[in-house]
């Protein structure tokens, strides 16, 4: 009798959970889909692209890059607000990995002017170059100072190139929203 109980306790519990409604708009709104971008493609953006935080909560953001073909390298500026939220640490993303070599990879904070630049490069034994459709470039890391909404964007600075350091076009750039609370 006690294991009829279990059975039925398990069964009405795990069947009362909400299951979402297969007709949202919401259900399979994805960002780093191609279809949900509201920017041409290649483009540079955000994951997550709205943040909510608490003052003093630590949060990540990374930066990805979208519809990419024959990219081998990039230098990228993103600013934030330095008056609300602190960059903590920058490390790479697994755009440029293939397993045996590790991409080149290197981070420039001002934290005084709120930016930071990002350079990396393919090393890769097979190729040179990767064609990705979504793939991180840099998991950024900050600590939220202060309450309000800020952004953080990419700069003008921004470039990609090609493995023959011919730039290609960016075609499209994401932001990310942050609120503190």
């Amino acid at each position: 009798m006690k294991r009829i109980l279990i059975i039925f306790t398990f069964f009405f519990f795990s069947c009362t959970s909400d299951v979402p409604d297969p007709n949202s708009e919401d259900l399979f709104d994805n960002p780093l889909d191609a279809e949900e971008v509201e920017y041409d493609l290649p483009a540079l953006t955000f994951f997550p692209v709205e943040i909510n935080a608490t003052a003093g909560g630590i949060f990540t953001v990374d930066v990805y890059a979208m519809g990419f073909d024959n990219l081998a390298g990039a230098n990228i500026r993103v600013s934030f607000d330095e008056n609300r939220v602190q960059s903590s640490s920058v490390i790479p993303g697994t755009i440029f990995q293939d397993g045996s070599q590790d991409p080149i990879f290197f981070s420039e904070l001002n934290a005084e002017s709120g930016w930071i630049n990002i350079t990396t490069s393919f090393l890769g034994n097979n190729s040179s170059f990767v064609n990705i459709s979504a793939a991180s470039i840099a998991q950024l890391t900050f600590t939220a100072t202060t309450t309000g909404e800020s952004q953080i964007l990419f700069g003008t600075e921004c470039e990609v190139v090609n493995p023959s350091d011919e730039a290609i076009e960016v075609k499209g750039y994401g932001e990310a929203t942050i609120i503190v609370n």
